[in-house]
């Protein structure tokens, strides 16, 4: 076992256990106010928060990453084998999530925080779409780039240091829920085998992207539905 530098051990404090202690207070704070039938925060601002925790994340991750010569974005050739492994991880990704849909009723699905946050407004749109972009780029540096090489390097083991960031990536995404962290976590390994696999970053950002975008519109077309039906309901009482 290696000790990392301080730059990487302070980006370590801040992607293991920062990140997810955050995330659970953020679950927890938002549980209440709706539960509550309190007044929260908009779309808008929770957004634009998202977008520059995203941003914060990436800088922090090139940071510690330039201390030790991190490749970022190296790209190497690219053939039917890379552009296959990553065809076969968006539909991994797909299908994971066709199976966490399985896993819930409607009605759970109607009590779930991604369907309250889903964009509805052409503001919200613009704030989501910059989000997913950033956070696209900022978690596929930050966990399976910069945090795997530190975790492999200190620890040795290239299994570990993926399962510690796979957890690590799951517990930061705590306001989905625990059915959706089990799914999120199963999805943090398939991006990190596209990784290994192909070499680079590039590809398992589009991947991010690309299935964050397909998602994205499912949700705000059922979040829609969703509101017209419980607007149906309140004019009927």
């Amino acid at each position: 076992m290696h000790l990392p530098n301080t730059a990487s051990l302070l980006f370590l404090f801040y992607l293991l256990l920062y990140l997810p202690w955050l995330a659970r207070q953020s679950a927890a704070r938002l549980r209440a106010m709706r539960e509550a039938a309190a007044p929260g925060p908009s779309r808008e601002r929770i957004w634009l928060s998202a977008l520059i925790g995203q941003a914060l994340l990436l800088l922090l991750a090139v940071l510690a990453g330039r201390s030790f010569g991190y490749p970022f974005f190296a790209l190497p050739a690219l053939g039917a084998r890379e552009i296959g492994a990553a065809v076969a991880a968006l539909a991994l990704y797909l299908g994971l999530r066709a199976l966490s849909r399985a896993w819930r009723t409607e009605e759970e699905r109607r009590r779930m925080m991604v369907y309250f946050l889903a964009p509805r407004t052409p503001r919200d749109w613009l704030l989501w779409t910059a989000t997913v972009v950033a956070a696209s780029i900022a978690e596929e540096v930050a966990y399976r780039g910069v945090g795997m090489w530190i975790l492999e390097w200190s620890l040795g083991n290239a299994w570990i240091a993926a399962l510690i960031s796979a957890i690590a990536f799951a517990l930061a995404h705590w306001t989905q829920g625990v059915k959706s962290g089990l799914v999120i976590f199963a999805m943090a390994l398939v991006m990190q085998g596209l990784v290994q696999w192909t070499g680079t970053l590039l590809l398992a950002v589009i991947v991010h992207a690309t299935y964050d975008f397909i998602a994205g519109v499912r949700i705000s077309r059922d979040a829609r539905r969703f509101d017209r039906e419980a607007a149906g309901v309140g004019a009927a009482t």
